[in-house]
């Protein structure tokens, strides 16, 4: 016997790339619970896409400027960042039409290290 075993969806972070949003699934937000805005980068190199949860505290002492603070809204079974700039910047580096899917889904893994939710395009 040669069986190919298939991860659990449910299970596996995920975070789907809409043309206007990007939406982590529930296992992706388990590191977002209290959190209301990330930062957004980009490793064009690695093709990658980090998510970083900003604390309270750190908001409030100003670590990161403000314009470089991205809303994150937090559902019972769903994490949503709204940015179309930032999708259609990430479109255009990897040649990639978000507007033509109905949204691209993505594994992801969470940097305990770094404090980071990677992206691998």
């Amino acid at each position: 016997m040669n069986f190919k075993w298939i991860k659990n969806d449910i299970a596996t972070p995920t975070v789907t790339i809409y043309e206007s949003n990007l939406t982590l699934n529930k296992v992706a937000c388990e590191n977002f619970a209290d959190i209301r805005y990330v930062l957004l980068g980009i490793d064009e190199d690695l093709k990658q896409v980090a998510i970083k949860p900003i604390t309270k505290d750190e908001i409030d002492l100003g670590v990161y400027p403000p314009s470089q603070l991205h809303k994150i809204s937090i559902g019972k079974s769903y994490g949503r960042i709204s940015n179309k700039t930032f999708i259609r910047s990430i479109g255009e580096l990897y040649s990639i039409d978000f507007t033509a899917q109905n949204g691209i889904k993505y594994d992801a893994r969470f940097n305990e290290k770094d404090k980071i939710l990677i992206v691998q395009l």
